[in-house]
């Protein structure tokens, strides 16, 4: 099955450009490298099973939760802690599991804000198979 391109599957693949690259951020030969990976990105339709999972992170209260997110559907995989094997719809919902899952004051005004989730530094994948995942 052949799709467009959705934007977490470009945004993935802009990362990896980034992440990948020897430039200074501000360089222009790195922006042009980026500029002619999207426009690669966007005249190619992509085949779901070969999109990769990114690895992803976020920090709660001195705790670090790593995953993966998966650019096709916008998913997040929780590869570590309390959570570890848990798939969510979206990142905003995974983050939101990993606070009530972090112990915390019960009148703690940050329990109302979720972190982010970013890159990790790496541009690897992690080892388990890329299927889209299955969510209810």
């Amino acid at each position: 099955m052949y799709i467009t391109p959705t934007p977490a599957v470009l945004a993935s693949a802009l990362h990896k450009v980034f992440a990948d690259s020897a430039q200074a951020p501000d360089s222009l030969a790195l922006w042009l490298d980026i500029a002619a990976e999207a426009a690669r990105e966007l005249s190619m339709p992509v085949m779901a099973p070969v999109i990769p999972w990114v690895p992803v992170f976020l920090h709660y209260r001195l705790y670090r939760t790593e995953g993966e997110f998966f650019p096709l559907t916008g998913s997040v995989r929780i590869t570590t802690g309390p959570l570890i094997g848990n798939t969510f719809a979206d990142p905003d919902s995974a983050a939101r599991a990993v606070v009530d899952a972090t112990p915390a004051p019960v009148a703690d005004r940050m329990r109302k804000m979720s972190p982010l989730w970013r890159f990790r530094p790496t541009a690897t994948t992690a080892t388990l198979p890329a299927a889209a995942p299955v969510i209810p």
